[in-house]
């Protein structure tokens, strides 16, 4: 109802012509409003005193008098409350006018009034859940291990599968944590006509959910979207929608051999597996499958990274690397570890491998312990020589750094093969690729550059100061570890 929402036949204050609305012509109706200003002012943790608010009244009928007005209204409460009760500081009004003057009341239908179903079923759940339609927006953090947070978070998913997103995660895709989620929510009246358009699917919330992914499922034709819908059935709770989407990817895995198709559905497998540890739903089919994919794409990987464009490589990059963490998170087994970290490892002897991938993947093998610090740096010596056109080093260079910057301050052999590397361009290379350098390196932080040319030039140690190595602190630590990892285990079982 308010103007600035964008309804053309709206007014300014729905709130305070709510508020005329409620007490009609009483003598306290201004003291009233001015009250309810002092209530939110303090609400908001402002100092608003009674005094105070006897005289924004008294200011109120004096500019009510000046502007030749019967009594006070909306204007001269307005500015009487900003001067008085605020200090003269519009910010302060700012703070709290929009919830006085639009709120937070949304419109309520009549229990006898009929219904649809799927709005009649919302009503119910959402008295089961305590979830209250509010117009303006407000966190809600939910703990997927009590029955109450677990049946907020999946009335949440199945609206917005039904595309009634309620509410909205705030961390999504930043957050590993399997059990605490946090939400945004705003209700919004068209919310409602959404629901009465997916009657079609059923006459339940869980029903229309599973019945709109099921119908989606049917008609994609990219495995890595198919596997996102699987995910959004199991954390939606809705178990035959969830069957029916691991029966998908079993039978579009076998028929799918582009790595890049193989590579994008490991995220979304991940995070199902992930899920089927706070949900009562199980997902043991991926835990199968998603082995079987992961040696579809080892065995892939090595001819799709070969003679790619700047485009596709950046793409292939990014595959990459969302896959490495989705397999992290799975924790396959060791012989699954090996033939993707083997598929890695061809990258780099491989001549016709695009050298961003090249670089990406040394950079995975070398996060993993499995290329040693001197061959790292013996690699990016051949491949950053001046033998190596300068396009194809750089691109090994930006796969290689570029989001690990930090690595060069503490790894001496990396650090002085970069920097042979970059002293040994000319002027018209350097300049050229000046800005792929920038990119690498605008992860660091100024105390980290600092450190960084510390290292370079040899002023001061790289390392963190304060600490003194002990004579025979190899042989001691294997004792000192023991002891601290009873003492962890004994606190763990507490």
């Amino acid at each position: 109802m308010a103007r600035a929402s964008g309804y053309g036949a709206g007014v300014a204050a729905p709130g305070w012509y709510a508020h005329l609305w409620q007490s009609g012509d009483h003598e306290t109706r201004d003291s009233a409003w001015l009250a309810r200003i002092c209530r939110v002012l303090r609400e908001r943790g402002h100092f608003v005193s009674t005094a105070s608010a006897i005289e924004a009244q008294r200011l109120s009928r004096a500019l009510a008098a000046l502007r030749g007005r019967p009594a006070p209204g909306f204007e001269e409460l307005r500015d009487s409350a900003i001067a008085c009760l605020c200090n003269g500081e519009r910010a302060m009004w700012d703070d709290v006018a929009a919830e006085l003057l639009i709120g937070a009341d949304v419109g309520a239908i009549p229990a006898s009034t009929p219904l649809a179903p799927l709005l009649e079923d919302l009503q119910r759940q959402q008295k089961a859940t305590r979830l209250k339609p509010e117009a303006l927006e407000r966190a809600l953090t939910l703990d997927l291990r009590s029955e109450s947070g677990l049946a907020r978070s999946t009335l949440l998913h199945r609206l917005t599968a039904l595309d009634v997103p309620w509410g909205r995660l705030a961390d999504a895709g930043r957050s590993r944590g399997t059990f605490r989620k946090n939400w945004q929510l705003c209700w919004e009246p068209e919310f409602a006509v959404r629901l009465v358009e997916n009657l079609v699917y059923g006459a339940t919330i869980a029903e229309a959910a599973g019945g709109r992914i099921v119908e989606a499922m049917q008609t994609e034709p990219d495995l890595g979207a198919l596997a996102a819908l699987t995910r959004d059935a199991m954390i939606a709770d809705l178990p035959q929608a969830t069957g029916i989407g691991i029966a998908a990817l079993e039978e579009k895995a076998a028929l799918t051999s582009d790595c890049g198709t193989l590579l994008a559905a490991l995220p979304p497998m991940a995070d199902i597996l992930r899920y089927g540890e706070a949900r009562a739903g199980t997902a043991e089919h991926l835990a199968a499958l998603m082995p079987r994919i992961v040696v579809q794409a080892a065995l892939a990987l090595p001819y799709a990274a070969r003679n790619l464009d700047a485009q596709a490589a950046d793409k292939l990059r990014g595959q990459i690397m969302g896959a490495e963490t989705a397999i992290q998170l799975a924790r396959l087994d060791p012989e699954v570890m090996a033939e993707w970290h083997g598929a890695l490892g061809k990258l780099l002897d491989d001549t016709q491998a695009t050298r961003i991938i090249a670089g990406a993947a040394a950079r995975l093998l070398y996060e993993a312990e499995l290329l040693e610090a001197e061959a790292a740096a013996i690699l990016l010596g051949r491949m950053l020589s001046p033998g190596t056109p300068v396009a194809d080093a750089a691109g090994f260079f930006e796969g290689f750094l570029e989001g690990a910057g930090q690595r060069l301050i503490h790894d001496a052999p990396l650090r002085d093969a970069v920097d042979h590397w970059l002293a040994s361009l000319d002027e018209d290379s350097f300049t050229t690729n000046l800005p792929l350098f920038r990119r690498v390196f605008s992860v660091l932080d100024r105390s980290e550059r600092r450190r960084l040319l510390d290292a370079v030039f040899g002023r001061g140690k790289s390392g963190p100061t304060g600490y003194r190595l002990l004579p025979g602190a190899a042989d001691l630590w294997p004792a000192h570890q023991v002891r601290v990892l009873d003492l962890l285990e004994k606190g763990a079982a507490r």
